[in-house]
């Protein structure tokens, strides 16, 4: 009896095992993958490369990277932008399997071209021109520039010029002085200047006169006034006229001693009438007395009033119109 059992035992043992390698042997096996590869696998940007792929029992086939559906066996050439990947993906009913292949991309590096230097084709600009007589024989001219540059200057008494001042040094405050000229005389001229480029500019025409020459006389001033002075002309009564109305008159009084060692033939004395700043007239007199060295002699000026006067100065020149050297008191 016991025997019997154990048979039955092992009989359904069998049947159970039997069943489930029934049930494993009947589900398919996955998809095989059996070339998935790209060559070349490295390019440069621009090249292309070639997908390969062959697939066994697959009954779904994809490719990424915007491939699609593909069939079993087959290639695709392809040309990325930069380092990807592609994954392909193979499907049945036993499941479902995947492989990736990465294409590097080497991006050539663009050289980067020097930019030529900037060429400097503006000239510089001239501002604030001024000539300074400083001697009868000198001038000094001045100007301003925007940039560094040289200094020339074209200078002579017609506006042929004829004659050049110059200074190598860059610099944007200029100076040239004139020198071996005429005493009180006209001359023409114009500035240039030229930046380390080579751009010139210049400016238009100007003029300068020269100082007058100083006279080699001298004389002092011993004393100095000045004022109004009021006339009143009365008509004879006899004649039964009535008196007319009074004048006002400007003067200057002076005494001076000639302080050279040579005859004064003349003096021309110019009286100057100013209001503040601005010369409001002038009156001229010639004193034309020869006036031997050290001999003392009195000047006397009258000019018709201007109210508006409130300073009265005299100026000394000997008869050639060349200013005088004047010494006072305190000197």
């Amino acid at each position: 009896m016991k025997t019997k059992l154990r048979w039955y035992i092992f009989l359904l043992c069998s049947l159970t095992i039997l069943s489930a390698c029934s049930f494993i042997s009947c589900r398919p096996e996955p998809p095989a993958i059996l070339l998935f590869s790209a060559t070349p696998p490295e390019i440069n940007h621009g090249e292309s490369t070639t997908l390969k792929w062959s697939i066994k029992d697959a009954t779904s086939i994809t490719i990424d990277q915007g491939v699609g559906e593909v069939a079993a066996t087959g290639s695709v050439e392809l040309s990325p932008a930069k380092t990807i990947a592609y994954t392909l993906t193979a499907t049945n009913t036993g499941g479902t399997v995947s492989k990736s292949v990465v294409i590097n991309v080497t991006i050539p590096v663009t050289p980067t071209t020097p930019q030529p230097p900037s060429v400097d084709t503006t000239p510089p600009i001239i501002t604030g021109i001024s000539a300074l007589s400083e001697t009868e024989a000198s001038a000094v001219i001045t100007w301003t520039t925007n940039e560094p540059s040289n200094s020339q200057v074209e200078y002579g008494k017609t506006t042929d010029y004829g004659l050049i001042a110059t200074s190598d040094e860059l610099t944007t405050t200029h100076s040239i002085t004139l020198s071996s000229l005429e005493p009180n005389t006209a001359y023409y001229y114009l500035v240039k200047s030229k930046d380390k480029a080579g751009n010139e500019t210049s400016s238009t025409e100007n003029t300068f006169i020269t100082l007058q020459e100083k006279s080699p006389y001298s004389v002092e001033l011993l004393s100095l006034e000045w004022g109004r002075i009021t006339t009143e002309d009365i008509a004879d009564p006899g004649l039964g006229t009535s008196p007319v109305e009074e004048t006002i008159y400007l003067f200057t009084k002076c005494k001076l001693q000639n302080k050279s060692q040579a005859t004064l033939r003349a003096i021309i004395c110019t009286m100057n009438c100013w209001n503040g700043n601005n010369l409001v007239k002038y009156e001229v007199y010639v004193h034309q007395a020869p006036i031997l060295p050290g001999h003392v002699f009195n000047i006397e000026i009258q000019t018709a009033d201007e109210p508006i006067v409130n300073n009265v100065t005299i100026d000394f020149a000997d008869s050639l119109g060349r200013e005088m050297n004047v010494q006072t008191r305190e000197q």
